[in-house]
């Protein structure tokens, strides 16, 4: 019932939206959708709500598109590419243009002249490579155009959907496809500097399957394959055409270059699809004008993408963080622990923030601009020459446009965000997304690094510090060996209810508990005495006054608060919850017991009960957090960040993994 309401739904919008005749028509080949017939007749997957918006924007504003298509030899998959643009696009609104690079086979040029029904042939008499076979048709052109290969066979909708991606910002100049495979999987959305091979460009989420997520997120990319571009005509105005200098290869990512070096953007649109029928066991080898193409454009964008000043005049440093906001929290606090050691040591950092001011919780002495929203801060941020810091999934995308034409993108990655997550895929989707082959990636655990390195991007490894001077035993507290410390959060991924439950095992004779965060309703619920918003002094205070400190987080991307127990001289009870891996050894500083209420129960009264095991870990664990003092830490941070602004390819993308120490 469920299906054959969605159906309903979906005949009602394409009825009210795209008229009697098309709705007549999407009845009538419904059936042949799933065979090869339906994608012969140019089905894809199907339209949903943001295809069903394009063709009623198309329907009443569309714009006159010219499609381009260099050819040259066998002219059966020019032919098949020309039919299927006929069967999805407007023949009022398309012109196309085949543009033949003089082939050599009489037989196969009089075969393109007689089969090109519904396009026009410009006929070469002198074969001229791609970028200028392709300007014979784009010189020619008119209204706005799609540069298209000639093995491309495309779908319903993939017209109306591009080109109004293209229209969705006065500062669009072009817009790409997702391109299949034959087989379905993804072949290009969008391109990126291979990071194996940074003298070639890639595709974005090549050989993904068609409906994976991230591929799904509509966004701005550094560059597009030539096999499917589309180009706003003002955008032509202000760029030209390709470079005849190409010869072969790397003409498209010239062009897309130059698109935004003068200020516009170029832009994927998942929603609209081609199949491309390049084979996905393409050879690698390249001949001569490949070769001679490449060295072209490295001579002229090398220094582009290599040879980024970063530094004031007396050679420290620029950097700027930037955050969501300013809260509390122990992400922020890293930063901010960041920006303050910089500025130590004579380097020029910076907060960016979005509607906040300076925090009122902690001590930064770094400059902190705010700003209304990220498109504005963005805006301010892109001419300057800095490392420009992401710390957050959500200020990817600003910190991103920002640093196309001006300075180094950077990410922090404090966690692998799409953990916070579970139900909204679709965000999920955005986090990922936003791991771009084009940033230089520090993270603070191996588990995230590990995480990352699944996406395809390395990550340097610079976990957070702890401060020892604060952060230690005080005389001037009596510690109890009858209290368990506990942080009071709703975050399902702290999983308090799992304390908790361990803590009813414990019987009558169960111990005091302490809570302590920023959300005191947590503790008046359990009926826990709460310590609400705790200065740091408060926290080591806390630290210092109990036996026991207990997390049993089901993920944290480091999870400090179990290392400052440990620098308090507080023993710790902590499951698995992977970025405290780095530093929890079960048996040695702490003990790590199975996610279960009776498991955490026995580890709280085995260590309430034996006193020589409790003293041997917190030993080990003031050992173990004597190697995280920030002095270290900052050490690994600068070290990290001026490579980062080294010359050359990917500076500082990867490093060693953090030795332990074991004191």
């Amino acid at each position: 019932m469920t299906k054959l309401r969605a159906l309903s739904r979906r005949a009602m919008l394409t009825l009210k939206y795209l008229g009697p005749r098309e709705t007549l028509l999407r009845v009538i080949t419904f059936p042949l959708r799933p065979t090869p017939l339906g994608r012969w007749l140019g089905y894809g997957r199907s339209y949903g709500p943001e295809r069903v918006k394009a063709k009623r924007w198309y329907r009443d504003g569309g714009r006159d598109v010219t499609i381009v298509i260099p050819t040259y030899g066998d002219p059966d998959v020019t032919i098949r590419c020309v039919r299927s643009l006929r069967r999805t696009t407007h023949k009022r609104r398309v012109r196309i243009l085949v543009c033949d690079d003089a082939s050599p086979n009489l037989e196969h040029r009089r075969r393109l002249a007689s089969h090109l029904r519904g396009a026009e042939l410009i006929q070469g008499t002198e074969q001229l490579g791609f970028a200028r076979n392709a300007n014979r048709g784009l010189r020619q052109a008119t209204g706005d155009v799609v540069l298209l290969n000639s093995d491309i066979v495309a779908h319903r909708g993939w017209l109306e959907t591009l080109q109004q991606a293209a229209y969705t910002r006065d500062d669009i100049g072009m817009a790409t496809p997702k391109l299949l495979y034959p087989d379905g999987r993804i072949q290009s959305a969008g391109s990126h500097r291979n990071l194996g091979a940074p003298e070639w460009f890639d595709h974005r989420y090549r050989f993904q399957e068609a409906n994976y997520g991230p591929a799904n997120v509509p966004a701005p990319v550094l560059a597009a394959t030539g096999a499917a571009l589309y180009v706003k005509r003002s955008t032509i105005s202000r760029i030209g055409v390709l470079d005849d200098d190409f010869e072969m290869a790397f003409e498209d990512a010239d062009w897309c270059l130059r698109c935004w070096q003068e200020g516009l953007r170029v832009v994927y649109q998942p929603y609209s699809e081609l199949t491309h029928l390049e084979s996905v066991t393409r050879g690698t080898e390249q001949g001569e004008r490949e070769l001679a193409s490449k060295d072209l454009f490295w001579s002229r964008w090398g220094d582009f993408f290599d040879r980024r000043d970063v530094r004031t005049d007396d050679g420290k440093l620029r950097i700027v963080y930037v955050t969501w906001d300013t809260g509390v929290g122990g992400g922020h606090r890293d930063i901010f622990e960041h920006l303050n050691r910089l500025i130590e040591r004579g380097h020029h950092a910076e907060l960016w923030t979005r509607r906040a001011g300076p925090p009122d919780w902690f001590d930064l002495r770094a400059r902190v601009r705010s700003f209304d929203s990220f498109d504005e801060l963005a805006d301010a941020l892109e001419p300057l020459k800095a490392i420009k810091v992401a710390t957050w999934w959500a200020t990817g995308p600003a910190v991103w446009l920002a640093s196309v034409r001006n300075g180094i993108p950077a990410y922090f990655v404090q966690d692998i965000e799409t953990s916070y997550y579970p139900d909204r895929p679709d965000f999920a989707y955005r986090v990922v997304d936003t791991y771009r082959h084009e940033f230089r990636y520090l993270t603070i655990s191996e588990w995230n690094r590990e995480r990352l390195a699944e996406y395809g991007v390395p990550a340097r490894l610079v976990p957070p510090g702890v401060n020892l001077e604060e952060f230690r035993e005080r005389d001037d507290v009596a510690r109890d060996d009858d209290r368990l410390l506990v942080i009071g959060r709703d975050n399902p991924l702290k999983n308090l209810a799992l304390t908790m439950a361990a803590y009813e095992l414990l019987g009558d004779d169960r111990p005091e508990m302490q809570m302590f965060g920023v959300e005191p309703e947590v503790g008046e619920r359990y009926g826990v005495p709460y310590t609400d918003s705790p200065s740091d002094d408060g926290v080591v205070r806390l630290f210092n006054g109990a036996a026991v400190f207990v997390q049993t987080s089901v993920h944290e991307g480091f999870c400090l608060p179990p290392l400052e127990a440990m620098a308090t001289g507080c023993a710790v009870v902590c499951t698995d919850a992977h970025g405290n891996r780095d530093f929890c050894r079960d048996g040695e500083n702490c003990l790590m017991p199975e996610a279960t209420p009776e498991a955490v129960a026995a580890a709280i009264r085995r260590l309430l009960a034996d006193d020589d095991l409790r003293a041997r870990l917190v030993a080990e664990g003031k050992r173990t957090a004597a190697v995280y003092a920030w002095d270290k830490r900052t050490d690994e941070l600068e070290a990290a960040l001026e490579a980062i602004a080294e010359p050359g390819p990917f500076a500082g993308a990867a490093s060693e993994a953090l030795s332990r120490e074991d004191g």
